[in-house]
């Protein structure tokens, strides 16, 4: 944990450094391509996410693609060591993630709460790493939160009930019946999220550049496919 929490702290005080002794970076246009993966409860963000970074740590010979990093649990374990943001992180881990989520974002938006500055540091965080880029989000409404800037490439994950079922029940246990009701909330949790924060629906295939059935795409061939999105999208601007 603390070698995870050393390495996105020194991402983010690169960032810090580059800000002040590098060339200026447009915050409307950004520096480098960043990920962000949405994804249906069970249909493999998080594997996606895993596999893209060992690929690309294998082309490291490559400028573009030195530096990255998965900005999704990291992030979480960097913001737990801040005793404030302990609640928050803590929230948005758990499957209730809406009726506490939906609480702080309330707060953020129309203000005249102490829990302003959690849920301002937090997305500052986010979208400084999607600014600067080399980043994988996963989840966090990061689709959303960075669309305005003209280097993500934004993909949704959607497969199946019954494999989505399969893939999560080592972590909540053997009955399907229950899996899928977990799935159930939480894809509705992510809905009613982006709808009522974003005014936007979750299920729109147009919010993303792709969107792929994890059923009929193998997780590495869409890693793959990402990659040359990276080469396309770096090759359109640098």
């Amino acid at each position: 944990m603390a070698e995870i929490h050393n390495k996105l702290a020194s991402f983010v005080d690169s960032l810090h450094y580059h800000e002040k002794n590098g060339p200026q970076i447009d915050p409307k246009k950004g520096c480098f391509p960043f990920i962000t993966i949405s994804r249906q409860a069970g249909a493999g963000g998080n594997a996606l996410a895993a596999v893209l970074e060992e690929k690309i740590s294998k082309l490291h010979a490559e400028p573009l693609f030195r530096g990255w990093q998965i900005c999704g649990k990291q992030l979480r374990q960097m913001l737990s060591q801040d005793p404030a943001l302990k609640d928050l992180v803590e929230s948005l881990r758990r499957t209730e993630y809406h009726s506490h989520a939906e609480d702080f974002l309330s707060q953020f938006i129309y203000g005249g709460s102490s829990q302003d500055v959690v849920i301002k540091k937090m997305f500052h965080l986010m979208r400084a790493f999607a600014i600067h880029g080399k980043v994988i989000f996963v989840g966090r409404g990061s689709p959303f939160l960075t669309r305005n800037l003209p280097l993500g490439i934004h993909v949704r994950l959607v497969a199946s009930m019954e494999s989505r079922v399969n893939r999560m029940m080592p972590g909540f246990g053997p009955d399907p019946k229950k899996v899928r009701k977990v799935i159930e909330e939480k894809d509705k949790a992510k809905a009613e999220l982006v709808k009522t924060f974003f005014c936007k629906n979750i299920h729109d295939p147009l919010l993303y550049d792709a969107v792929w059935n994890t059923d009929r795409i193998p997780i590495p061939e869409i890693a793959k496919l990402l990659i040359e999105m990276i080469r396309d999208k770096a090759a359109g601007v640098f």
